[in-house]
């Protein structure tokens, strides 16, 4: 008899429990469809933002870096991605007494990404050379890479070398590179043939990243002037450096 009640028990107990497996099982897909759709575009941000934090703070700084650019309003509306012609980075070194054998713009670049842990540091010298064949600002293409892919270190596919999400929209054929100094070249020319240098970032986004316009904060337009700020930064105190 005991043995009877202990079986009818565990029947029951296990009849009860089947409903709740089923819930679970549906709960946990409805939970990452609303985390992808809701969650992800507000919290990923701020994780990258810690994670970088963390990175920074192992590291010996060497100045303070600029604050973030969240509205569109500190951006100026004369910018233009050609506005380093306007003015020659070698007078603004030179008028410091400041001499340097490389493009200083080469070495700000690669302090620049070495601070960020970029692999895409040893292509510093072809950021500046592709930027200069094509009439197109210097930071523009890194500062792209470093909303896109925090400078080649969060890439979807390993192997692409595509830290710019080059053709990686929805149906778009995600663009594979030899290396990093490969996908320079291209992203460089295609966005200044494509796009042209006459554009703002924030001209770029609705093309290059059309949720991000639609979104009245435009992280990406944001993200990309405040790399391209502290690229400037960095050109400005290599004597720091």
């Amino acid at each position: 008899m005991p043995n009877t009640v202990l079986k009818l028990q565990s029947h029951a107990e296990s009849v009860s429990s089947k409903p709740q497996r089923k819930w679970e099982f549906f709960l946990v897909p409805l939970l990452l469809v609303l985390y992808i759709y809701f969650l992800s575009p507000i919290v990923e941000p701020s994780i990258e933002e810690l994670l970088f934090n963390v990175i920074r703070s192992t590291k010996s700084e060497k100045f303070n870096f600029l604050t973030p650019v969240y509205a569109t309003s500190n951006a100026k509306s004369s910018y233009s991605l050609s506005e380093i012609g306007q003015e020659n980075p070698l007078d603004v070194i030179n008028s410091k007494t400041q001499y340097y054998v490389k493009d200083p713009r080469v070495l700000a670049m690669s302090e620049f990404l070495s601070d960020y842990n970029s692999p895409m540091q040893p292509y510093a010298e072809v950021f500046v050379v592709e930027s200069d064949r094509y009439g197109l600002d210097w930071r523009l293409v890194a500062s792209i890479s470093g909303v896109e892919s925090a400078f080649g270190n969060l890439i979807p596919h390993t192997g692409y070398n595509n830290g710019w999400g080059w053709r990686g929209g929805p149906g778009g054929a995600y663009s594979v590179f030899d290396d990093f100094g490969a996908g320079v070249e291209h992203v460089t020319e295609r966005l200044a043939l494509g796009y042209g240098i006459s554009l703002t970032p924030f001209d770029i986004e609705p093309t290059y990243c059309p949720p991000c316009a639609a979104n009245p904060s435009h992280l990406w337009a944001n993200g990309v002037v405040r790399y391209m700020s502290e690229l400037n930064f960095y050109l400005n105190n290599l004597e720091n450096i």
